[in-house]
C-alpha cells in the first residue's frame, strides 16, 4: 500500500509541474488527491527523505533527478496500459484511465515491456499525448531496420510501427500487423513502395514506410524456433 501511496503521489506531482510550468503546490496535491494538507505534508517529506523530491515551504515540491526518472516510469507504465485497454480489448477512453490507475500499480516493469512489443511499441496513448521509450522500445530500433530502407525481394517481421492510431488500425485491417512476415515487392521513383503481407499487396507511402520497424533476421529465428518445437 505505501509503494502503491508512493507511485500515486509521483504521478500527481509530475501532472502539476507539467500544468504549472513550475513547483507542485502542497494544496494543490490535496486537492488532485482527495486527501489534507497535513497528509500531503508528511508524505512529501517522506518523498524527500528516499530522494525523490525537494520540499521548500511556501514555494512548492520539485523533483529530483532520481523523482523525475520514477515518475517518468509510472506515467509511461499508465499509458501502455491505457492503450492496451482501448485497442486489445475496446475499452472506452474514460474508463481506461481509471483502470489503467488501479493496474499500474500490481503491473511488473517486465511484463509492462512485453505489452508494449505486443502493441508494437506505440508511440502515443488513446489521448494523443506521446508516450516515452522504455528500453524494449530503443533495443528493438536497434535492432531492426526501416521498411522504406529494404530493397525489392526482400523480407522480414513487422517489430513496430511508430504511427498514428488511426493510420495503423487502417493498415491491420489491410493485413500490415506486428509480428507478421511483409515482403517489398517493388518500389516506386516517387518514393512509394508495394509490399506483400498475409497474401495481401499494400501500396504505401514513404512517410508511413519510413515510421515501420521490420526484422530482417526475424523469419530465420522464427523458422529456428518452431524447428525447436518440433
Amino acid at each position: 500500500m505505501q509503494a502503491e501511496r508512493i507511485e500515486e503521489y509521483l504521478e500527481t506531482i509530475l501532472y502539476l509541474i507539467k500544468k504549472n510550468n513550475g513547483p507542485a503546490k502542497t494544496k494543490q496535491i490535496a486537492d488532485e488527491l482527495k486527501v489534507t494538507p497535513p497528509s500531503v505534508t508528511e508524505m512529501v517529506q517522506k518523498l524527500s527523505e528516499k530522494g525523490f523530491v525537494e520540499y521548500k515551504p511556501y514555494y512548492g515540491v520539485e523533483f529530483t533527478e532520481k523523482g523525475a526518472l520514477e515518475a517518468a516510469r509510472i506515467k509511461r507504465k499508465h499509458q501502455v496500459l491505457e492503450k492496451f485497454l482501448v485497442d486489445v480489448l475496446d475499452v472506452d477512453t474514460k474508463v481506461a484511465h481509471s483502470e489503467a490507475c488501479e493496474l499500474e500499480h500490481g503491473v511488473s516493469d517486465r511484463i509492462l515491456e512485453r505489452i508494449c512489443i505486443y502493441l508494437g511499441h506505440p508511440a502515443h496513448c488513446p489521448d494523443g499525448n506521446p508516450i516515452d521509450e522504455g528500453e524494449c522500445c530503443v533495443t528493438s530500433k536497434k535492432n531492426h531496420i526501416l521498411l522504406s530502407e529494404m530493397k525489392e525481394g526482400e523480407r522480414g517481421i513487422v517489430n513496430m510501427m511508430t504511427l498514428p492510431s488511426d493510420t495503423k488500425e487502417r493498415l491491420t485491417s489491410l493485413g500490415l500487423i506486428v509480428g507478421e512476415e511483409v515482403t517489398i515487392k517493388r518500389k516506386q521513383k516517387q518514393g512509394s513502395i508495394s509490399i506483400l503481407t498475409l497474401g495481401t499487396e499494400i501500396a504505401l507511402g514513404n512517410d508511413i514506410a519510413s515510421k515501420i520497424y521490420v526484422n530482417p533476421d526475424g523469419i530465420k529465428h522464427r523458422r529456428l524456433r518452431r524447428r525447436g518445437n518440433n
